[in-house]
């Protein structure tokens, strides 16, 4: 396959829930190649996470093709690796056991994994915890277990599902600056851009998506589908800087001119409803 092929294509994607029954997304296309760090936004109840969930594998196709590497979507696959906003942590088990779980269950042998997960503690920087249980730690040290953990697994394509959302802004930002030098990080390891982990990024945080990727997907909602496609004006090598700049700002206030014109239309559906 060429490179220049897209590791995720979409076309005129649907997903009704029901059969017969009114559609939550429909008319979805879209491409993302290798090495794009990609978030969707859009108004509550646009199709955001269920179009996540459908490119997981954990939700069926109503209409459209949904393909990677040319392979239809139709299952979960360890190629895509998934993080829920809730840390889903084994309580029962410590930082290190979490880690190695998912490799455990690929039956990767016992001492592979162990050596695995403690380079990738020693990654997220969580190497003294190693011994500790999930109630032991932080909200955020939490949430970067469950990083390390998906980490682990080495998938080709990450998926996160509002991954912050439970957190306090402070922590938020800092672990925002974290996972986008985890992804410069995980880039310089293999080839270049094309070992770049592919990530699709679910918000309801415009400065979180913006800050984070190379595009911003704004959602239309009823049913939901791309509105705008916005290309975010600075390279991957960011830092916390990015946030102070003018193209920052500049991309903000389109984006949200974008974003509040789909909220204005929600607020007035239900308003007269």
């Amino acid at each position: 396959m060429p490179a220049t092929s897209p590791v995720l294509q979409v076309r005129d994607l649907e997903k009704a829930f029901t059969p017969g029954g009114a559609s939550v997304i429909k008319g979805l296309s879209l491409d993302i190649n290798a090495g794009e760090f990609v978030s969707v936004v859009g108004p509550s109840g646009c199709g955001k996470s269920t179009f996540l969930h459908m490119v997981g594998g954990f939700e069926s196709i109503t209409g459209g093709t949904m393909t990677m590497h040319g392979v239809p979507i139709n299952a979960p696959s360890p190629r895509r690796g998934m993080m829920f906003q809730d840390f889903s942590l084994y309580p029962w088990l410590t930082v290190l056991q979490n880690v190695c779980w998912p490799l455990e269950m690929k039956k990767i042998e016992k001492s592979e994994r162990i050596e695995r997960a403690r380079r990738i503690l020693e990654t997220v920087n969580l190497t003294r915890y190693a011994d500790f249980y999930p109630a032991q730690l932080s909200g955020g040290m939490k949430q970067r277990v469950a990083l390390a953990r998906l980490l682990a697994l080495d998938p080709e394509m990450l998926l996160m599902d509002e991954p912050f959302g439970a957190l306090d802004a402070q922590m938020r930002e800092l672990l925002q600056e974290e996972l986008l030098q985890l992804w410069l990080r995980f880039s310089s390891e293999g080839a270049g851009q094309a070992h770049r982990k592919t990530v699709m990024f679910v918000t309801h945080d415009l400065d979180e998506a913006i800050f984070l990727s190379t595009r911003v997907l704004v959602f239309a909602a009823h049913p939901g589908r791309i509105k705008a496609d916005v290309e975010v004006p600075a390279g991957p090598e960011r830092d916390a800087n990015f946030r102070k700049s003018d193209a920052y700002h500049r991309t903000r206030d389109h984006v949200w001119d974008l974003l509040r014109e789909e909220v204005l239309k929600v607020r007035a559906q239900e308003e007269s409803a």
